[in-house]
């Protein structure tokens, strides 16, 4: 299961999420749209072409045809405003942050496993943290696929600790060997390095104790197995 937004959730997902959180059944939308109730599950299914629908489908839930498309008017929503923040050190220390000169990231309540694996049922947005978009830019990355998650277990120490805090790039799933990534197999989601042996790759954990952490092995042709989430950029401090 991919993780969310960005990366799995549908245009039929949002038509659902938005129906059942107004405990409608599929009549009501399907009646304020304009359309049958059969469209409404094939939307919702994604059994049709949604973006013929989608004007109307977006005012009788009333959301945006964007939300619908991508999410994003959810996660400006939830993640917070610039306005709650402040910055931390320097000639600016204690001001608000300008749009201009920060922009705020969203942070999950979702957490990749630095250990043996962890299985994501929900995913909300717990607030956001705040990036200097001079440093965003000097890394060239785009704010609208970053994601803040959380990196449970000790398995990547010490390059990464328990409880700390990550910064993904949910746009980078091209493999580059040695990068660390955040990715799901079997459904289970991990914090792990990629290593191309040419021959296959390593799915590798940064501790040493390989006891308890082995490589794992994946030929070549069955890394198709391994869903790249997003590349970590950056790492914090536990919060």
């Amino acid at each position: 299961m991919s993780f969310l937004l960005m990366t799995g959730i549908t245009v039929g997902d949002r038509v659902r999420e938005c129906r059942r959180s107004r405990k409608w059944s599929q009549a009501e939308p399907a009646k304020k749209a304009n359309i049958s109730q059969v469209t409404i599950s094939h939307v919702e299914n994604n059994l049709s072409d949604q973006s013929k629908f989608l004007p109307q489908l977006a005012s009788a839930l009333g959301v945006s045809s964007e939300y619908l498309l991508s999410g994003r008017e959810y996660i400006e929503k939830n993640k917070g405003n610039l306005e709650d923040f402040v910055v931390i050190g320097g000639e600016r220390s204690g001001d608000t942050p300008t749009k201009d000169e920060y922009c705020l990231i969203p942070r999950f309540n979702i957490s990749g496993s630095c250990g043996s694996g962890s299985i994501i049922d929900n995913v909300d947005i717990k607030g956001g943290l705040v990036f200097s978009q001079d440093w965003i830019d000097a890394h060239n990355l785009n704010e609208n696929s970053l994601v803040v998650i959380s990196a449970i277990g000790d398995s990547m120490y010490p390059t990464i600790e328990n409880e700390q805090v990550l910064l993904v790039d949910t746009s980078d799933k091209i493999v580059k060997s040695s990068k660390i990534y955040f990715l799901c197999i079997d459904g289970e989601h991990y914090i792990k390095r990629l290593i191309n042996m040419i021959t296959h790759w390593v799915v590798r954990s940064d501790n040493p104790d390989k006891n308890q952490y082995p490589d794992i092995e994946i030929s070549s042709s069955n890394m198709n197995l391994i869903q790249i989430e997003g590349r970590v950029v950056w790492r914090g401090g536990s919060l």
